[in-house]
């Protein structure tokens, strides 16, 4: 995930800031570093800007997704923004929030030839409310086919009420029994933690998003970010799958 909302709006002379490695994939100064997705975030501040972002960033050769649906409005209607930013490399939108999205914008993502990494909820809900949001991106999931994986769980949480553990477990089952038509369900490893991130996964969730590229070593292997999500999935008779931002399979996890 490389953060170019500082970039000038010109994009002139854009680099991208990513760990130094050896051609056995280890960080100088220790750890390893392992690149299956180069996602772009924060608002570019124009459309010639992106271009040029993309530009640098398909020389990769990695699948490449960028921004949210929002950023892209920004910048002008999505039916002339996202033909011309698939044209300069983007394969995905990166994502877009439920309470934000209507059938107008995933459709213009499909005429583009793109696809949506994933929907989160936004803002909290539940109830009633909670299951006709659901129930409404499976009918723009069946008109569009675009949206690949759906993070149900809010992302603005008010800090004077914070959603419970059960109540994050229930609305992932609930997500896995209305989306019948999103392959995916996300668990966040950032915003939800190790434990939360692997209860959500015997709930109904089969992705974990989110996990840091970069593998720091500071306590020994053993408590390296990825061998803790390897050790987690394992002590739940989880199959293990390290997979690309294409959602196709990257070997031995």
């Amino acid at each position: 995930v490389v953060d170019v909302s500082s970039a000038p709006a010109d994009a002139g002379g854009f680099r991208l800031d990513l760990p130094r490695v050896d051609g056995d994939g280890v960080v100088e100064g220790g750890g390893t570093f392992s690149m299956g997705e180069l996602r772009l975030v924060g608002a570019p501040a124009s459309l010639d800007a992106a271009r040029a972002m993309l530009d640098v960033a398909a020389r990769y050769g990695v699948p490449l997704s960028g921004w949210t649906l929002d950023e892209l409005a920004s910048l002008g209607p999505l039916a002339d923004v996202l033909p011309a930013l698939r044209a300069a490399g983007l394969q995905a939108v990166a994502s877009a929030r439920l309470d934000r999205l209507d059938l107008a914008q995933l459709q213009a993502v499909a005429a583009s030839g793109l696809a949506l990494q994933t929907v989160t909820l936004g803002t909290p809900l539940d109830g009633d409310a909670l299951l006709d949001a659901l129930e409404q991106l499976r009918a723009w999931q069946a008109a569009t086919g675009v949206v690949r994986a759906c993070s149900p769980l809010p992302v603005d949480i008010p800090a004077d009420s914070p959603t419970t553990g059960f109540d994050d477990m229930r609305h992932v089952a609930l997500a896995r029994l209305v989306l019948d038509n999103v392959a995916h369900l996300q668990a966040h490893w950032t915003r939800m933690g190790a434990k939360l991130s692997q209860s959500c996964l015997l709930f109904g969730a089969n992705d974990i998003d989110a996990v840091p590229a970069r593998d720091e070593i500071p306590h020994g292997p053993r408590r390296a970010i990825l061998e803790e999500v390897r050790r987690n999935l394992q002590a739940a008779s989880l199959e293990v799958v390290e997979r690309d931002g294409a959602w196709q399979p990257r070997g031995d996890a």
